[in-house]
């Protein structure tokens, strides 16, 4: 494998990590937006496994972990990655000027 190809390749995964860390603050993100729109502004309760306000009955609390159980491990994995890639290609850009 030649350098750029290398560089190519860990930018790629990179990208990729990065892709899951937005998608998972994405979700946690605009599901706390759904609920407190639905608790402040409609006054209702927010139904979890319909993920729906309803202004009628009580629901009771369940919490996002237990709704997302991987998203926790999901995201450290993620952050880890995206950390350990970038650190690779800034050790390689650092190698390469200093070559």
């Amino acid at each position: 494998m030649t350098y750029r190809m290398r560089d190519g390749t860990r930018l790629l995964l990179a990208l990729f990590s990065g892709y899951f860390l937005v998608a998972i603050g994405y979700r946690f993100l605009r599901e706390q937006v759904v609920v407190d729109r639905c608790l402040s502004a409609y006054h209702g309760s927010f139904n979890y496994s319909d993920m729906s306000c309803d202004l009628k009955e009580n629901h009771p609390y369940v919490s996002y972990k237990t709704r997302h159980p991987r998203d926790e491990q999901n995201l450290l994995l993620a952050l880890g990655c995206f950390g350990a890639f970038l650190l690779a290609c800034w050790q390689l850009r650092t190698k390469i000027k200093k070559t």
